[in-house]
């Protein structure tokens, strides 16, 4: 059997275990004190930076789709993280914007890509080399 079947020879296994190692170590060490998902947190850093926002805005900056940021943004406003406003001018377009709660939770939050970044122990030119190939995969993917 050749090499690039083995699971340790397959870049999407890398992939899918870092993914799966980063969610977990975020979910059981940082998010659950506060009760959110990852998707959470990267609603509220888009929110953080801007708010209110439009939902178009976060499923494009997200990559996600109506289906799937609907049902996270519901969960979201039902845990008093996001307020849903309609627009005056077309009842179709729904803005986002923080509330209190996720307001005073930001501080402690932000603090996730320090972590993450402490935690990976990448030099700060192995962090960026390493980000400038994922978007490049990425970015392949996406123009396929």
């Amino acid at each position: 059997m050749s090499d690039h079947f083995r699971l340790d020879e397959q870049l999407c296994f890398s992939l899918y275990n870092a993914q799966r190692q980063v969610n977990r170590y975020y979910s059981n060490k940082i998010f659950k004190k506060h009760n959110i998902t990852y998707p959470q947190y990267l609603v509220l850093s888009i929110l953080w930076d801007e708010s209110p926002v439009n939902v178009k805005k976060l499923v494009t900056e997200l990559s996600l789709d109506t289906g799937t940021i609907s049902p996270l943004l519901k969960r979201m406003e039902a845990n008093d993280l996001i307020i849903r406003t309609r627009s005056e001018l077309d009842q179709r377009e729904v803005f986002i914007s923080l509330t209190d709660k996720s307001i005073a939770m930001k501080d402690d939050l932000y603090q996730v890509t320090e972590i993450i970044n402490d935690v990976s122990q990448f030099t700060e030119e192995e962090r960026k080399h390493f980000s400038t190939l994922l978007n490049k995969l990425i970015n392949n993917l996406s123009n396929d």
